[in-house]
């Protein structure tokens, strides 16, 4: 059910869907049912929603384009906050202030548009710029901490947290450890030759089509300090492993592709790949993938 009156929480037009399959919202494709979904479409609502969530003790979670998530196949326990229509770029002097719900596409046309460049890097990221922010995304020869200014958070107050405070690291910085919500990001500025920035696109995005086909979360786990997670996988003869529906990549060790299993298979292989690994060569693989909802730990 869609509606958009909550004249009794102060709510007033903002769309949320109750009792919603989250496998809808995630590039896995998978997860149960959460109890309800608001969909912010300015910092203000993201505001409202965020401040009436947290005062009144509910756990939610906040969702951009679902591409770093693994979804429980029950009922999910939280409410969602989803960022996909929280979108909108602001060209600035020296910056672009985009809303956190921008999806890389968006930023790349506007660039193209604008003649921006410096962020073709990203194209193919099937990711918004939020979660790029949170969870310092990239590629492996830049992150995009690299060109962000500052990060414009909710915390009860909106605030700015220059590029400095926000400690970023591997797949990490302070968003995620604090209670608030990113509402945008302030990137640096380039002027770039539109064709310039059209022919990088086009070279960054034929790189991204070697990576495997199929519903994934991207890779599963970070890269262990001058290692390669995949390679480690690889090493470890697990390419091609089944669990149910799920399956290393035979392409890139470090997917592991939905082929019409469910989230419970997917967490299965995550944990056996992980033991197996440090088994083989005694590293400890750390996931990238957020889990949410409950699920059961059990030797794989």
């Amino acid at each position: 059910m869609l509606y958009d009156n909550f004249s009794n929480n102060g709510l007033d037009g903002i769309l949320c869907e109750q009792n919603m399959p989250l496998g809808s919202y995630t590039t896995y494709g998978l997860g149960g049912e959460v109890k309800r979904i608001y969909f912010p479409k300015t910092e203000e609502e993201v505001a409202a929603v965020f401040k009436y969530l947290n005062d009144g003790g509910e756990k939610f979670f906040v969702l951009g384009n679902g591409s770093n998530v693994l979804a429980a196949d029950g009922d999910i326990d939280y409410t969602v906050i989803c960022t996909k229509y929280l979108s909108g770029i602001i060209e600035k002097d020296n910056s672009l202030y985009c809303l956190s719900g921008t999806t890389v596409k968006q930023l790349l046309d506007f660039c193209l548009q604008k003649q921006i460049g410096g962020f073709e890097y990203l194209a193919g990221i099937p990711a918004t710029v939020g979660g790029l922010a949170l969870m310092n995304g990239g590629i492996p020869e830049k992150h995009i901490s690299e060109d962000i200014i500052s990060v414009s958070i909710f915390d009860g107050n909106f605030k700015d947290l220059p590029n400095e405070k926000c400690k970023f690291g591997n797949k990490h910085s302070t968003m995620c450890d604090i209670n608030a919500i990113i509402v945008g990001v302030n990137l640096s500025k380039n002027a770039v030759p539109r064709e310039a920035v059209k022919e990088n696109i086009k070279k960054y995005l034929l790189k991204r089509r070697r990576q495997p086909a199929g519903k994934s979360c991207g890779c599963v786990f970070k890269n262990p300090p001058n290692q390669s997670a995949g390679k480690l996988i690889d090493e470890a003869g697990l390419k091609g492993c089944k669990i149910g529906g799920a399956e290393v990549s035979l392409k890139h060790a470090n997917f592991i592709i939905n082929r019409g299993g469910t989230a419970a298979d997917v967490y299965r292989l995550i944990k056996l790949v992980k033991r197996k690994v440090f088994e083989f060569c005694g590293v400890l693989l750390e996931e990238e993938v957020i889990y949410i909802g409950e699920f059961n730990d059990f030797d794989s």
